[in-house]
């Protein structure tokens, strides 16, 4: 017999679930409408832009090849194992090739057959694993800090603040009816701060003589015409939280740029009002909005905790050792540790899933998330399950345990021209060739491959001008493009340099004029610029990042 607290739990979500009903019946017509247009298109009725209006709000996206990409929402990219699991079982049934990890912690699947993508949507959905804002001119998926309540240096739990905002959004129209897309992004300590600075809104906790709050920063974003934000409030006390971000949502409607789809993000109507204009705006409808907080249900990690599986096995091996130092992070608990999943490209097939289920299974570890470096992180792990899990790894999926100590697994790439409709370039083969010249370069300088490996993480490729991999972002980054040269349209990268985010330096990345290579000479140039790297750290000790920053203005 159930508890009666259990009872009221059960009722509450009940009604929740109720909401969510009756919110997928409201949407179900563009489903079908959805479905039509894929046939239609499939029929030559339809051109690729209609299907595109009709599916992009939705993050389902027509790939190359006649194949479909459905992009589900992942609040900080965490999943229920159970639901990790589902997501294995709806692609095994629908014969979806594999999954890849987002740079915004989503969950895509990709080739999806035409005549699939509406019973894949449904099955999703019933498992309440949902698209609506997957992509389009809609509220994106919500970044949250990955280690977020089990970090050392966690001032207080996001997620839960993120989950409450994700939840009643879902039910506002508006805000999946802008004029260009709208995201936000939570931190849970200071560690991400400027990587919400560059996000539409972006909230970083905050505790002021305990009472828990946000600095929220405002107007940032990546793409065309990249900025870093401004501070919108340096303290906005945590019970206004669901109203700062419905005043954005409500300002953006109704004055976000419809028209000039290249001036419609956010930044842009900052920029045009200037800051202290559009704040003025902002705080007007901030003043004016009355909307409350949802519930925001604490999550209990010490149960968590108390668990987690122990094991007596013992492995001290020098590839072990190195696979443990790289991929385990301390928490604040005792004993325990985030464990990070290595996936190349971040791809990973149903068995791939099916394995990792049953390996957090035997470790009776609760969720798993999707990192901004598509990769996977289990939260919470007992110390003495490192040697079971790498057994289990080796012998199950040996290609994580390699890409862990790849170089080439630091690597950000998008899924490039293969896959993307508007990608010019095929950045994954570019990553695998960059990779390659610093293998050779670590067995050149033995030494510092742990410095090559640990830098390898700024380098980032993207296959057209969109911003997948991070480009403004990035220490040294790459966007593809074709140029003549000689008269011959050729396969080139425009070469960007100077991306940094620390407390005491904030710049986006520098597109270097006269920098614009054919593809095969961008790992010679990445190798020459680690070269050049060492050879400044035998003097001076300086971080890629900064060094990279330094080196931006000069003449190639």
């Amino acid at each position: 017999m159930l508890k009666i607290n259990n009872i009221n739990k059960f009722l509450k979500r009940g009604i929740v679930m109720e909401r969510i009903e009756e919110k997928l019946k409201d949407i179900e017509k563009e489903y079908l409408e959805l479905q039509e247009g894929i046939t239609e298109y499939s029929n030559n009725n339809l051109k690729s832009a209609d299907l595109k209006k009709r599916g992009s709000k939705f993050g389902i996206y027509e790939q190359k090849g006649k194949k479909m990409m459905l992009r589900l929402k992942a609040v900080g990219g965490e999943l229920s194992i159970e639901k990790f699991k589902s997501l294995a079982s709806i692609m095994e049934k629908e014969e979806i090739p594999y999954l890849h990890l987002s740079t915004r912690q989503n969950y895509q699947l990709h080739e999806v057959e035409f005549e699939r993508v509406k019973d894949t949507i449904e099955q999703c959905n019933s498992k309440e694993m949902y698209f609506r804002g997957g992509g389009g001119n809609t509220f994106r998926s919500i970044l949250v800090s990955t280690y977020t309540g089990v970090d050392k240096r966690n001032i207080f739990d996001v997620m839960p603040y993120a989950r409450m905002v994700e939840n009643e959004v879902f039910f506002m129209d508006k805000a999946f009816d802008f004029g260009r897309k709208l995201k936000i992004g939570f931190s849970n300590s200071l560690d991400d701060e400027f990587v919400m600075a560059v996000q539409d809104m972006g909230f970083v906790a905050k505790e002021i003589n305990g009472e828990k709050g946000f600095k929220v920063y405002c107007g940032g974003g990546m793409g065309r015409g990249s900025k870093i934000g401004h501070v919108l409030i340096e303290f906005l006390p945590e019970a206004d939280l669901l109203r700062a971000v419905k005043a954005l949502i409500d300002l953006f409607y109704d004055r976000g740029d419809r028209v000039n789809r290249m001036q419609a993000r956010l930044r842009f109507l900052v920029e045009k009002m200037g800051f202290e204009g559009f704040k003025k705006l902002y705080l007007d409808y901030f003043g004016k909005e009355t909307i409350v907080n949802g519930k925001i249900p604490k999550i209990d990690y010490e149960k968590k905790v108390r668990e987690l599986k122990q094991f007596d096995e013992i492995e001290n091996s020098e590839t072990f050792n190195l696979w443990k130092d790289i991929c385990t992070k301390e928490t604040k608990f005792k004993d325990v540790v985030s464990l990070v999943l290595y996936v190349k490209n971040g791809d990973l097939t149903a068995k791939d899933i099916e394995k990792l289920y049953i390996l957090m299974k035997d470790i009776n570890t609760p969720t798993i998330r999707a990192t901004i470096n598509q990769n996977l992180v289990i939260p919470l792990v007992h110390k003495s399950a490192i040697p079971y899990i790498y057994k289990y790894l080796s012998e199950a999926i040996p290609e994580i345990v390699t890409e862990t100590i790849s170089i080439r697994g630091q690597i950000r790439a998008c899924v490039g021209a293969k896959v993307c409709m508007i990608g010019v370039q095929d950045s994954q083969s570019i990553a695998d060739a960059i990779g390659d010249e610093l293998d050779q370069l670590a067995k050149e300088f033995p030494q510092y491959r742990k410095i090559i490996f640990k830098e390898a993480k700024n380098i980032r490729i993207s296959g057209c001008p969109s911003s997948c991999a991070g480009v403004p972002v990035a220490p040294l980054g790459f966007i593809g493009l074709k140029k003549k040269i000689n008269d011959k349209l050729t396969d080139c990268m425009q070469v960007y340099m100077g991306g940094i985010l620390t407390d005491s330096i904030q710049s986006l990345a520098f597109e270097i004029p006269n920098l614009i290579l054919p593809i095969d000479e961008i790992p010679i140039l990445v190798k020459s610029l680690f070269r050049d790297y060492l050879e400044i750290l035998q003097v001076y000790d300086i971080t890629f990042s900064n060094y990279m920053y330094e080196r931006r203005l000069e003449e190639f």
